[in-house]
């Protein structure tokens, strides 16, 4: 078909292509396919048009380098302003480059199936909170009454971790990612995606501390990271209340393990103010806040008693000795040096000597103790804790229980071929916990 000769806008003759222009237009067809996922339509004006020269960056974003007159500038910014609004149009972004997404796609998953994991008890027994895990990484809150007639979802799914493992189970050595009711169980305390922006463009997902109302559905939050971030704990997981609601502490966690402790007064703090508190050893695990004596809950209520919060740390000298497990405790807002102590410590040596490692140790076992899980009885005057030389064979944790008047401890779970973790008070005298069994209890 032979192409007749037309008349432009302006009306000058504007002769057909020649077969050499259709094999430049077609190759710069190809290449504009490969950058952009649909080609933009630009407006090409005969007169004072600038060229325009294609360098490709990391993104795929093109960077347009123009030779601009300035008897063409006005329709250069026509040109732009259509390239703007061209960009907005569905199928006309950019494709991202592989690699360069926040978060990757998964391969193809069946819809609908899910699990319901991390299951919390309100503190009036009445409620289950928990979450519901699909196959496409996303945690969704949800909420349910004790007869678990029926689910409610709470917020939308979404993903939380989009680099690292969502990790609520009770077998490991350090704290679990878990949810938290308010003493009044008004608000749940969960964990949600945060990213940071590095100077240099990267970008890196971590978790903040978020909180839901039950009574209004405001999302709030609680522990966040400055905009400028320049420590080294991104993970922020594992709140709990204290019995009075005024505090929330959580575990601040590093890219290579490091553990802090975080602590916010509520009402007093803002979100992005809370810091990890310094810790030389970087070793401070499972806070767990202290029950108030029912005798003096009337006190505490008047202010005369504080919250105290109990934590888990391991003393690290130098890398060729071995560390030594404590378990310490802090009352924020006190200002005497009694309240932040010491409650009980034990040596490698000390505990090598145990009858129940003496019985089970090999000559070459290096015998490291690790506290962890503890649990404060109804009362407060009892606390119970997991000790281990093998953080990686559950089958040799113990139960221990430390008195808190006297601080003596001792162990109380059997000695035998049978470890026993996850430790909950039944009464004051009796406590429950689970015997790993493979992947059961």
């Amino acid at each position: 078909m032979r192409h007749a000769a037309r008349q432009d806008i302006d009306g000058e003759e504007v002769q057909p292509p020649s077969p050499v222009n259709l094999r430049k237009a077609a190759t710069a067809q190809r290449f504009h396919s490969l950058t952009l996922r649909v080609p933009l339509r630009l407006c090409v004006f005969a007169r004072g048009f600038p060229r325009l020269r294609l360098c490709v960056f990391a993104r795929g974003f093109p960077r347009l380098r123009l030779c601009v007159s300035a008897r063409g500038l006005p329709r250069l910014l026509c040109a732009f302003a259509s390239l703007c609004v061209a960009s907005l149009l569905p199928g006309c972004g950019f494709a991202p480059k592989p690699g360069v997404a926040d978060v990757p796609p998964l391969p193809p998953f069946d819809a609908g199936v899910y699990t319901d994991i991390n299951p919390r008890w309100s503190n009036d027994g009445s409620r289950i909170a928990f979450l519901r895990s699909t196959l496409d990484r996303r945690l969704q809150l949800c909420l349910t009454d004790g007869d678990m007639d029926r689910a409610n979802a709470l917020l939308e799914p979404e993903i939380v971790s989009p680099d690292r493992l969502y990790d609520p189970r009770l077998c490991r050595y350090s704290s679990p990612d878990t949810l938290a009711w308010s003493p009044d169980d008004r608000h749940i305390a969960f964990a949600r995606a945060e990213w940071f922006q590095f100077d240099d463009g990267q970008r890196l997902p971590g978790t903040g501390i978020w909180s839901f109302d039950l009574h209004s559905g405001r999302v709030s939050a609680l522990a966040l990271h400055p905009k400028r971030y320049n420590n080294l704990y991104y993970y922020y997981h594992t709140p709990s209340w204290s019995p009075d609601g005024s505090y929330v502490a959580f575990v601040a966690e590093g890219a290579s393990g490091q553990r802090a402790l975080g602590l916010r007064c509520v009402g007093v703090q803002m979100p992005k103010e809370v810091a990890p508190r310094f810790d030389n050893y970087a070793s401070r695990d499972w806070p767990v806040w202290r029950r108030p004596n029912p005798k003096t809950g009337a006190k505490q209520n008047k202010g005369t008693e504080r919250p105290v919060l109990t934590y888990c740390q391991r003393i690290f000298r130098t890398s060729a000795i071995r560390a030594t497990a404590t378990l310490r405790a802090i009352q924020p807002g006190s200002i005497a040096p009694s309240e932040c102590r010491e409650l009980w410590r034990i040596t490698p040596d000390r505990y090598a000597e145990s009858e129940a490692v003496r019985g089970r140790a090999n000559p070459r076992d290096v015998v490291e103790p690790l506290a962890g899980q503890p649990v404060w009885s109804t009362r407060g005057g009892r606390l119970a804790y997991t000790l281990t030389p093998d953080p990686n064979d559950y089958t040799r944790y113990e139960i221990w229980v430390l008195d808190s008047a006297t601080g003596a401890a001792k162990r109380v779970s059997p000695a035998g071929l049978r470890g026993y973790i996850a430790p909950v008070w039944i009464d004051e005298w009796r406590l429950g916990a689970l015997s790993p069994n493979g992947d059961r209890f």
